[in-house]
Parts: structure tokens; sequence; C-alpha cells
């Protein structure tokens, strides 16, 4: 029982260690995800205070939430373009979504972690990301991922100045958005196509794949999609000369996405400027001048109106031009590289810090480990213990057995003793020589009886002395006492009657026929120990006289007259 206690023990200190390992970040992380959820729709830039808010040190989360909190942070940024985590905590997120997650989540998982390289600037690991996911995507058979990841490496090669490469993998893109019946994403494919194809000079097939696109997105593109074949169409005939077609295209844009019209008007204002119609030019430029997605917009904006006024010789007014574009440049250039600074003291916090963490969790996973190794040092030491304690029991049961097989043999000797004897006497009348003949009989099986008795007597005398509660009395009699408190424990004398009522079976039962009262049956089981009265005193810590007292209504309660008799013998007797 005592075991069982350690062991449930045991179990509950490793669960408590397990639930103090789950990390209180974990929680706070969890809670506010749950409430950033119903909000990923209809009101994502809350949504994403709430997860940025939520995570000071996502290196802290389990790989769990990690993964979670951060494929939530890149589904904000899909949808408002806000910052993707960074490279390290992705790739946590994908290592363990390539172990627990789908296909489908491993491979979104991928194209996440490219896009944070990307955002690293490491093309190198971004290609090699992209690549081994586009292998599984090909495996699984996968033909919507596959365009997706092979856009992206489109855009790598893109960003590298590798044009040809990049419309290679945007043609393979689209053949596998053919392929899954993703005809918009197919379109989307072919503008990025035909952009690299007009980076390359090849204006025609250019062309060619912005018609495609834009026939597509008449089909299953929205407003914007259309306005952006459209715009892609004017830019191209402008750099043919086709100027009234490209006129036709920029303003059908116009007419097709009235929210972002800023790009078609710059277009139209360069096509003007082309045409050398400086009044037309300087509307549209003017018309310009609206609130636009397109970053390039504002800082071209006052570049054209200085070629503008260059050209029809308005010099003050073209150097007035050009100071203000090479001022928004400059502020531009600025905020960029303020931004990228910044940028940069935010990834070098992050990465002293994650170094930080790592080393405290490394310390904390060092004592975890020696704390685990402690608890199985007591543990083995605890079974080894109660290994011990198990034979020595065993031991004691197979001595006890023996004892009881003696005196089962002793009362059988006992028996032919006295028949013997009730022989011998009914032979003293008929025959001397036959009565000396038993004489003879009755005094070998006396003898043999004797020392059964002393074999059994000493047997029992072996039996007590071994056990436990005989070594804590004797030494608690042999070790000073300065607390004066009683030496015994309940569970110490629940110990000795089992202990004396094993040898003697029956003396517990006489004592109470006696009229022993659970007190003096104290001294009864005591003076099997063979105490003196000081002794006694001090293991009970009572007066030195009780212990005579007690003794001394014993006897006279047990009759016993003789004093050369000794208490623990006449009771042996009894039982």
């Amino acid at each position: 029982m005592p075991m069982r206690i350690f062991l449930a023990l045991l179990v509950i200190i490793l669960g408590w260690i397990t639930q103090g390992c789950t990390n209180e970040a974990d929680r706070n992380a969890i809670r506010q995800m749950e409430q950033a959820a119903p909000l990923m729709q209809s009101d994502p830039e809350a949504a994403h205070v709430l997860l940025t808010d939520s995570v000071a040190h996502p290196e802290l989360l389990s790989p769990e939430v990690n993964a979670r909190w951060c494929l939530m942070l890149c589904q904000l940024a899909d949808s408002i373009d806000t910052p993707l985590p960074y490279v390290p905590q992705m790739k946590r997120a994908y290592q363990y979504v390539k172990r627990h997650g789908t296909v489908d989540e491993q491979l979104q998982a991928a194209l996440y972690l490219g896009r944070t390289y990307m955002d690293d600037l490491d093309q190198e690991a971004a290609l090699r990301t992209y690549t081994e996911a586009l292998q599984q995507s090909i495996l699984e058979n996968k033909p919507n991922q596959s365009g997706y990841i092979s856009s992206y490496m489109g855009d790598v090669y893109q960003f590298q100045g590798m044009y040809q490469q990049a419309v290679e993998k945007y043609l393979t893109a689209s053949r596998y958005f053919r392929q899954a019946g993703n005809y918009r994403s197919q379109g989307i494919a072919y503008i990025d196509a035909s952009r690299n194809y007009t980076l390359l000079d090849s204006l025609d097939i250019a062309l060619t794949y912005m018609l495609h696109a834009d026939s597509m997105m008449v089909l299953y593109g929205d407003s914007m999609d259309r306005a952006g074949t459209l715009n892609g169409l004017g830019n191209i005939y402008t750099e043919k000369g086709y100027y009234p077609e490209a006129e036709m295209y920029l303003k059908s844009a116009i007419d097709w996405d009235k929210a972002d019209v800023a790009p078609s008007y710059l277009a139209l204002a360069k096509l003007e400027l082309l045409k050398q119609n400086y009044v037309q030019a300087r509307f549209y430029l003017k018309q310009a001048k609206s609130p636009t997605h397109n970053k390039g917009t504002a800082i071209e904006i006052p570049y054209q109106s200085y070629l503008i006024e260059k050209q029809e010789g308005n010099t003050t007014k073209a150097l007035a031009e050009l100071e203000n574009y090479v001022t928004i440049s400059d502020s531009i250039l600025w905020l960029r590289n303020n931004a990228e600074i910044n940028g940069l003291e935010d990834k070098y916090a992050y990465t002293r810090v994650l170094s930080e963490n790592m080393h405290l969790r490394e310390v904390r996973s060092d004592q975890f480990k020696l704390l685990i190794i402690a608890l199985l040092i007591i543990l083995c030491m605890a079974l080894a213990y109660r290994l011990l304690i198990v034979r020595k029991n065993l031991k004691i049961a197979q001595q006890a057995d023996e004892l009881q097989e003696q005196k089962s043999h002793l009362l059988e000797q006992q028996m032919a003793l006295d028949s013997l004897s009730r022989q011998l006497k009914a032979a003293q009348q008929d025959n001397q020589e036959e009565l000396r003949q038993k004489q003879s009989e009755y005094d070998q099986k006396a003898q043999e009886v004797e020392m059964l008795k002393q074999q059994y007597i000493q047997q029992r005398q072996y039996l007590l002395q071994e056990s436990t509660i005989y070594k804590k009395i004797q030494k608690s009699v042999s070790t000073p006492n300065p607390d004066h408190k009683e030496l015994l424990t309940d569970k110490d004398w629940k110990a000795l009657y089992k202990c004396i009522d094993t040898m003697y079976p029956s003396l517990s039962e006489r004592l109470v026929l006696a009229g022993i009262t659970p007190t003096e049956k104290k001294y009864c089981y005591l003076s099997f120990f063979q105490l003196d009265s000081k002794q006694e005193a001090f293991l009970l810590n009572v007066n030195i006289d009780t212990p005579y007292k007690n003794r001394t209504r014993i006897r006279q309660k047990l009759k016993i007259t003789g004093s050369e008799e000794k208490l623990h013998e006449h009771l042996a007797l009894w039982g």
C-alpha cells in the first residue's frame, strides 16, 4: 500500500510538471485567436491587431499554437497586405505542419515560407522551398497548388531579372491552372507572362498573352481583373506605337475600375506626351492624382510633368517639377530605407530575444531532465527498498511456517508422550520389566519433547529478533530521547502485536479472558523483548516505577505466584 501511494504521488508530480510546462503564452494566444477568428472576414484589421497584440514572443509558443498563429497572420497578409511572420516563426510553423498537417496545408505553409524568404531577400532559400513544394504537389496530383507554386517561382526569377525563366514558370503555372479548372488564375498567369515578355522587348508575344488573359477575364474575372488586362493592353499598344488602340484600351480600363483610375490616367498622360498633345497630357496627369494602390504612380506624376514642361521649353517649370520629382523620390526612398532599417532593427531585436529565449529554454530543459533523472533515481531506490522489504517479509513468513510445523510436530510428540504415559501406568502393575522398558521409552520421548521445546523456543526467539519492530525497540532504548515522547507509534504497536500474535496465536484472546486491560496488554507484549523497568519506562515515556506496578498487577491477575517465573515465560505457555 505505501508503494502504491508513492507511485500515485509520482504520477501526480509528473503530471504537475507537464502541466507547468504548458506555456502561459499558449493560453493567451489561443484566447486571442478565438476572438480574432470570427473577424478574419468581417473586420480583418481588428483581427490583425488581436493577433499581433496577443503574442509578444512567438518563440515561447508551442509548435502547434505557433503554426496556427502564423497561418492566420499569413491569411490576413493576403487580404489586407499586412506583414508576414518572420522567417524563424514561419520555418517552425512549416516544420510542424509538415509533420501533422494535410497535404494541402503543407503546400500552403510552404508557399508562405517561400514568401517570407523573399521578404528577407533570400531568393535561394525561397526557390529551394518552392522547388520542394512543387515536387510534392506533382506527386500528390495537386494541379492548382502546383500552379500557385510555379507562379511564385516566376516572381523570384522576375525579381532577379531572369525574365525568360520567369516566363517559363508563369506559362507552366497557366497549364496547371487550366488542368485544375482555375481559369481566373490562368488568366493572371498570362498577364504575368505578358509583362515579362514586355521586359524582354517581345511585344508581339506579350500582346498575344495579354489578349488571351483579357478574353479569360471577360468570362472568369471581376471588374478589377478586366481593368488590369485593359491597362496592360493599352501599355503594350503604346510601346508598339499604336496610339488609337492604346487610348481605347486605357479609357476602357478607367470605365471598368472607377476606384483605382490613377495608373490608367498616368498611362494616358504618357501617351499624350508621345503625341505631343501637352494640354491633354496635363489634364490626364491631374486626373492621375487620385488615391491608388500603385506605389509607383506618385513618383511618376512629377516626372511626367517635368517631361511635358521640358518639351514645351518651360525651363523654370521643368526645373521646379524635376525638383519636385527628386524631392518625392528622396522622400519615398527615405521612407523605404527607414522602413527597411526599422524592419532590420525589429528582426535583429527579435533574433536577439530568440537567442536568449532559446538559451533559457535549453536551461529549463536541462533542469527538467535533471528533475526527471532525480525522480527516476528516487523511484528506483523506492522499488529496491520495496523489494528488500518483500524479501524480508517472505523470509519471516517462511520462518513462521516452519515454526508452525514445529509446533504441530511438538503437539504430535506431546500426544504420543501422553499415550505412552497412560500405557506406562497401565503396565506398571503387570510387568516390572515392561515398566522399565516403558520408562526408558518415556524418558527418551521426554528428552525429544524437551529438545523440540527448546528448538521451538529458539525459533520463536530468532523470529522475534529478526523482526523490524524488535530492531527498532532495541535501537530506541539505546538512543537519547530529548523530547520525552513515546517512542512507539500506533504503526509500531500494530507491528509489535502482529509479530507476537504470529508466534503466540491464542495469547491475545486468553489475555482478554483473564481481564487484562489494553494498557496492561502492552506490558504483556513488551515482556517478550525482555526489557528492564527502566528501559520500558524510557520507551513509553512514563515514570520509572510505572512498569513495575503494572507488571505486579498483571501477575496478580494471571495468578503468577512464583517470583522466579518470568512474565514472558508464563505468557509463552499460554500462546
